[in-house]
């Protein structure tokens, strides 16, 4: 079964994949936003805090994957993590590379800044990594 994050074929944007973006800096945010648009029909959405990602968290939808700008240890810490592994989030952290070994553990992966369009693509085409 290929597990790689696509598109629905179909056009409806509520049937794709949805991805959040959980950055502080909106012009990052846009960027991210903008690379994982162009992939296809999907909802892309971008949360400025984690307490408007917990808040977004509570409809209990499947979320295809989370860019999150957290360090390892703040995501181990914080009541997002639970909600985001419920909903089957492919977890991708933006910040602190000095962890990339423990979250490559977890399952997870890190997008080293500055990052480029073709990085995003390249996590989200690789197959989900086990957990630990």
């Amino acid at each position: 079964m290929d597990n790689t994050l696509r598109p629905a074929r179909n056009g409806d944007p509520a049937t794709g994949p949805v991805f959040l973006v959980l950055e502080r800096d909106l012009l990052v945010a846009e960027d991210m936003l903008g690379t994982l648009r162009q992939l296809g029909p999907c909802r892309a959405i971008h949360l400025a805090n984690p307490q408007a990602l917990l808040a977004y968290l509570q409809d209990g939808a499947h979320i295809s994957a989370a860019f999150l700008e957290m360090r390892l240890c703040d995501l181990m810490d914080s009541p997002v993590l639970q909600p985001l592994r419920d909903r089957g989030a492919r977890i991708v952290l933006t910040v602190g590379e000095d962890d990339a070994a423990l979250a490559e553990a977890q399952g997870w992966r890190m997008l080293a800044r500055p990052f480029t369009d073709w990085m995003i693509r390249d996590i989200l085409a690789e197959p989900p990594k086990a957990t630990a």
